[in-house]
């Protein structure tokens, strides 16, 4: 049991001892490490109940908590009443151990051993290459897969590809278009088709495929072959840049399967059994209302076309069919009506409500010379990811866009993620792994390499305050890590990794590692090296790598 969960069921144990309500027990960081390791702040819950001072019932609880003395110094009631933990040195020391010993899988865990969990994100319509959007939207999909991963999760990666419908539609209809304009320059363009560049190069990469043969043909007799193609290249320059950006899907899922399943029909007769379903001015309506939305909503239309809902819902229909214990849906802001809708027709469905967990994340600006880059998908000022790639490097990309938490609007400085300083934080993280590369480099007794020899048995002489700074820190990477899972929050890895990298170069600076004292020498060789694994594994659960030198 981590030292976090030990001190909160201690508190629980003594909770149920004394008879007195069991709150909920929070327990956390304090905000200034000289006053303790852990704290709590039940006492301060409990006075309202107990009609006590939060002091008074933190001093009785205190009395009776019995913790383990290889892992805490002691324990202190602090303040208006938190009660705060100092950990053992013998303990944060030989976390070094358990790092070594553990390697890569240090700060992962079997918690979620057994869970089947479907991560679905980017899912572009392919009408259009991926932009800096889409780019979030994949950084945060494959960061959330890789930490359930870490906690033991059975994570599926999936992509849906919205091949169906009427923007496929406009999508060939503006090749189409280009093609003609080929060789006609005043054939008219679709007023809502879509004038990017990547149009016109799908235009002439089907003239080059099929010749002259569809020139003055009308849309109404060749517009499904300008469909197929142009939804086919696109599809594979979204697989392409996705691939070199490091990102792997185990299903690529079409929306037309559904259409040719009969999926739908079943879906709409799952609901209709299920009393949520009715007919009204020729349409079919949703009894969405009932269920937790603010209105009833239309299925099918009075012509007999579906709307963007039904397909949705059948296509939610089919991963739980498919067995899959959680859903994660990794959204764009655009969708935080959407994803009340889907939790009504889910729950109509008799799903558990807490079965699609959605992870709705803001859009991005662009700052560069100081000034915001303004962005426009209709006018095609838009950023590609191929762009984004191209500039600043996949490691920069997708460690920038995952350093906020993604329900909040982020300011991605161009400036700063070009510059190789450690102004960056991402080479800052990444340096201070290569920096202790150069440091194993420079041993002339390679057998002092713990990875040759061991882990020394002289870790008790880690000592200096910044050491215990920077075990202590080590000793929080499987609860972040943890953390991160459970509130799909990748954010709270690159804080980690950020913080972790500071206190190894205050470390590094301030004590030397290749000192005279072989023992000491060993141990502090031992300590590099645990935290060059921490910061490697942590770098990896965001898809970035850990170079040996810069």
């Amino acid at each position: 049991m981590r030292p976090r969960e030990e001190f909160r069921a201690t508190i629980r144990s003594r909770l149920d001892e004394l008879g007195w309500p069991s709150e909920e027990i929070v327990v956390e960081r304090p905000g200034d490490p000289e006053h303790g390791d852990w704290s709590s702040p039940i006492a301060l819950a409990l006075a309202r109940p107990l009609k006590r001072s939060p002091r008074e019932i933190a001093a009785e609880l205190v009395d009776g908590l019995r913790l383990d003395p290889n892992r805490f110094r002691d324990i202190i009631v602090a303040g208006p009443g938190f009660i705060n933990v100092r950990l053992a040195p013998r303990y944060l020391q030989e976390v070094v151990r358990e790092i070594l010993t553990r390697s890569e899988s240090y700060g992962g865990s079997d918690r979620l051993k057994g869970q089947q969990i479907n991560v679905e994100f980017v899912s572009s319509n392919p009408t259009g290459p991926l932009h800096i959007g889409h780019a979030r939207n994949a950084a945060l999909g494959d960061a959330i897969a890789s930490l359930l991963e870490s906690q033991g999760a059975s994570v599926t990666r999936e992509y849906y590809f919205n091949d169906a419908g009427r923007q496929m539609d406009m999508l060939g209809a503006s090749v189409h278009a280009r093609y003609q304009q080929l060789e006609d320059p005043s054939f008219p363009f679709p007023e809502s088709g879509y004038r990017g560049e990547y149009i016109r190069d799908l235009a002439e990469a089907m003239r080059d495929e099929v010749g002259d043969r569809w020139l003055r043909k009308p849309i109404e007799e060749c517009g499904s072959e300008f469909r197929e193609f142009a939804g086919k290249h696109m599809n594979e320059a979204i697989r392409a840049d996705l691939a070199r950006f490091r990102v792997e899907f185990e299903v690529w899922f079409n929306e037309s399967t559904l259409y040719s399943d009969d999926r739908l029909a079943a879906t709409i007769a799952d609901l209709r059994n299920a009393g949520a379903v009715y007919e009204d001015d020729g349409a079919t309506w949703f009894r969405a209302s009932e269920f937790g939305d603010a209105k009833d909503r239309v299925l099918v239309k009075r012509t007999g076309q579906p709307t963007y809902l039904l397909p949705d819902i059948a296509y939610h229909r089919d991963k739980h069919e498919r067995g899959f214990d959680t859903a994660i849906d990794v959204w764009g802001a655009d969708h935080h009506d959407y994803a009340v809708r889907m939790r009504a027709a889910l729950s109509a469905l008799g799903y558990p409500s807490d079965w699609l967990r959605p992870v709705i994340y803001q859009q991005i600006s662009l700052l560069e010379d100081g000034q915001e880059v303004r962005l426009s998908t209709r006018s095609d000022r838009i950023v590609l990811l191929e762009d984004l790639m191209d500039d600043i490097g996949v490691d920069v990309t997708r460690y920038f866009l995952v350093m906020r938490k993604g329900d909040t609007h982020m300011v991605l400085d161009l400036d700063l993620a070009r510059r190789q300083t450690e102004e960056n934080p991402v080479y800052y993280v990444q340096c201070a792994h290569a920096r202790i590369t150069s440091v194993f480099g420079r041993l002339e007794e390679p057998t002092w390499d713990p990875e040759a020899s061991g882990v020394p048995e002289t870790l008790d002489l880690l000592t200096a305050p910044t050491e215990i700074d920077l075990l202590r820190i080590l000793d929080d990477y499987p609860d972040v890590i943890a953390d991160a899972a459970d509130a799909l929050e990748p954010h709270r890895v690159t804080d980690y990794l950020e913080s972790l990298a500071r206190r190894f170069h205050l470390w590094y600076h301030g004590e030397h590692i290749l000192v005279d004292n072989e023992p000491l020498a060993r141990a502090r060789l031992a300590l590099a090296r645990a935290t060059q694994y921490v910061l490697r594994q942590g770098l990896g659960q965001l898809g970035v790598t850990a170079p040996e030198s810069m």
